[in-house]
């Protein structure tokens, strides 16, 4: 019963967390011309007699949302890592293993630890798909989806696994005090 409340509390901070950011970056995406230029956002209104809907502006329009949504959502993507890897982190943190069990479970869960950097890299691929649309725009997604993955990764690993491994580490008397113990109890079968 106790994890799944915690597995709820961690959803509802999620969701609250990303669904401000997700308002937050549309308001300025409405209010602020120059957020709304990273995008590509408004080009030049038509010249003669042109449906709004085919015209070249409004093609701009449409490349801008579609990168501002790809931008907006791959910042909840790493949000959403955020939290995996807090909850991979901590079940190890709580968990009754030895400090030699923990420590492998660590690195086992590495993984969680790098996909900032997987999903900074997946935006970057996908910039490509708006780079033939707007140049401008696929940058941004390009450069700020690799910049957030490498800070989220690095935050992690420095707040999150730093300490745990180097108390973990102590705990085992050590990675030489470790070594040390498995050689004696090695030799003495």
């Amino acid at each position: 019963m106790k994890k799944v409340a915690v597995f709820m509390l961690y959803f509802l901070l999620f969701a609250v967390i990303s669904a401000g950011i997700v308002a937050l970056s549309c308001y300025f995406y409405r209010t602020n011309p120059d957020f709304q230029a990273l995008f590509g956002g408004r080009g030049a209104d038509p010249l003669g007699a042109v449906e709004r809907a085919r015209s070249l502006a409004a093609r701009s329009e449409n490349t801008a949302l579609f990168s501002f949504g790809i931008f907006t959502g791959i910042i909840v993507i790493q949000i959403l890592a955020l939290f995996i890897a807090v909850a991979v982190i901590s079940g190890i943190r709580k968990s009754a293993e030895s400090a030699a069990v923990k420590l492998a479970k660590l690195q086992n869960a590495d993984i969680f630890l790098d996909l900032p950097l997987y999903i900074g890299l997946f935006g970057s691929v996908s910039s490509f798909m708006i780079m033939s649309f707007s140049s401008t725009s696929g940058q941004l997604i390009a450069y700020s989806s690799t910049l957030i993955g490498i800070i989220f990764c690095t935050a992690m690993r420095i707040i999150l696994l730093y300490p745990l491994r180097a108390k973990l580490i102590t705990a085992n008397g050590g990675p030489i005090a470790n070594k040390t113990q498995t050689a004696k109890s090695e030799r003495g079968n």
